[in-house]
């Protein structure tokens, strides 16, 4: 007999932030919905943050989406959902370095990425650099990626408090990113479990970096998730919006709740 329906409630926004306005926005998301024909595949979730500094930053972050997505539709019954992702995001590494070997103007481009599939029971996540992921669970807010950023070692090390390393002058330095010049990538990977009233919430340093995670945790869990991903925009743009903000919150339904009119996943391959 197939098992109930497991769904979700997912909302999603990108705004270029007040200070790049008027400029590409380097930031890109999607979110994959389960095939309504009976596709196997779970609900997947992306945010990718093309580099600031880099030439094609924009085309970068979208090539970062596209080829993990494809790779992603492409695999058929995996059995192991971390060993998928890493494929995923080392086939969107060769896509970046293919494009960038082909045109001179791209050879510098580069984008983090953040990714995770779910099913009833478990998350499962892949990131290259310092684009987050977060699991909401009753008053806590757990970071369940890793950055792979200088001051996000300092912070491991105990060199660093949070607080200073969010207005460090290398704030922005990576130590690992998806980039044309980068022969490889070492990927985080990592496996939560899920309880009933978990929100998960995925997004670029253009929220993290100015909105505290306090407001991110009241926004994601007392509003709608089509409504929340508005809210934090616009706090993050009160705060100068210095960077392109991106934004996805999927809040699992309760059986005897009707769905909000945004984006329902269905986890039930």
């Amino acid at each position: 007999m197939k098992a109930p329906s497991l769904r979700y409630d997912i909302g999603s926004a990108c705004d270029v932030g007040i200070k790049r306005s008027g400029e590409p926005n380097q930031d890109a998301l999607e979110v994959v919905l389960p095939d309504p024909r009976g596709k196997w595949h779970l609900p997947l979730l992306m945010v990718a943050d093309g580099l600031g500094k880099h030439f094609g930053g924009a085309i970068a972050s979208k090539l970062v989406i596209q080829a993990f997505k494809q790779e992603f539709l492409n695999a058929a019954h995996p059995t192991d959902y971390l060993a998928l992702l890493e494929r995923c995001a080392r086939t969107a590494h060769e896509a970046v370095r293919t494009r960038g070997a082909q045109d001179p103007k791209l050879a510098n481009m580069g984008s983090t990425l953040v990714a995770v599939t779910f099913d009833q029971n478990h998350l499962y996540l892949v990131n290259v650099g310092d684009s987050r992921a977060y699991i909401l669970r009753g008053k806590n807010i757990l970071q369940v990626s890793q950055d792979q950023s200088w001051v996000a070692l300092q912070v491991r090390a105990g060199l660093l408090t949070e607080d200073e390393a969010r207005t460090h002058p290398s704030r922005n330095r990576l130590n690992m990113a998806i980039t044309a010049r980068r022969p490889e990538i070492k990927p985080y990977l990592a496996r939560k479990t899920l309880e009933e009233n978990d929100i998960i919430v995925l997004c670029s340093d253009g929220l993290w970096g100015v909105v505290p995670e306090t407001l991110i945790w009241a926004a994601a869990t007392e509003l709608p998730p089509s409504v929340a991903v508005k809210k934090l925009i616009s706090l993050a743009n009160r705060r100068q919006g210095p960077d392109n903000i991106s934004v996805i919150i999927a809040r699992r339904l309760r059986p005897d709740r009707e769905p909000a009119p945004a984006k329902l996943a269905d986890t039930n391959p």
